[in-house]
């Protein structure tokens, strides 16, 4: 049986992070500098998708504990919710894949690792959050079914029950 080219795994000290260029300075500065330190202190967690062949950091992203504010959900969906305040959510706080691996289906790939751990968390979970820096990023969440927040600009959410039909 054949390797997947890629696996999906919580970043180590061991991982490989110099190097990583994304085209996004922010995003690069951070995985180079600042998320061990957020992992740290319990702020985030981060995983990382890794080139099987020669263990190169293809991409990654940050999964931390959100909510989204009940009037931010559309109305069809809102009213179906308790009336508490809020919904449960995990928040992808960063993702960004590899100037190298682009176009392949890395970014697709940790969605769908973020939803799947989101829905094996302990805790109850309604939906994965994410803030798109621009709008090329609200695109790319758009594509893969992500709906927008009411009243929060670039803000969108994903059902975990669309789990279901990845």
């Amino acid at each position: 049986m054949e390797q997947p080219p890629f696996s999906v795994i919580p970043l180590s000290k061991d991982n490989v992070r110099e190097g990583f260029c994304s085209g996004s300075e922010a995003l690069d500065h951070y995985f180079s500098a600042q998320v061990g330190q957020d992992i740290k202190r319990n702020i985030t967690n981060c995983f990382i998708a890794v080139d099987n062949v020669n263990q190169q950091t293809a991409g990654y992203y940050t999964l931390s504990a959100a909510q989204i504010p009940l009037p931010g959900l559309p109305k069809e969906i809102a009213r179906k919710m308790p009336r508490y305040d809020a919904v449960p959510a995990s928040r992808i706080g960063r993702l960004a894949v590899d100037r190298r691996y682009q176009g392949k289906g890395i970014g697709s790939a940790l969605i769908a690792d973020a939803l799947l751990r989101s829905s094996h968390s302990s805790m109850a979970v309604y939906a994965l959050l994410v803030d798109a820096k621009n709008e090329q990023a609200e695109a790319f969440y758009l594509h893969h079914g992500f709906i927008p927040c009411i009243g929060a600009l670039h803000t969108l959410f994903l059902p975990l029950k669309t789990i279901s039909k990845i």
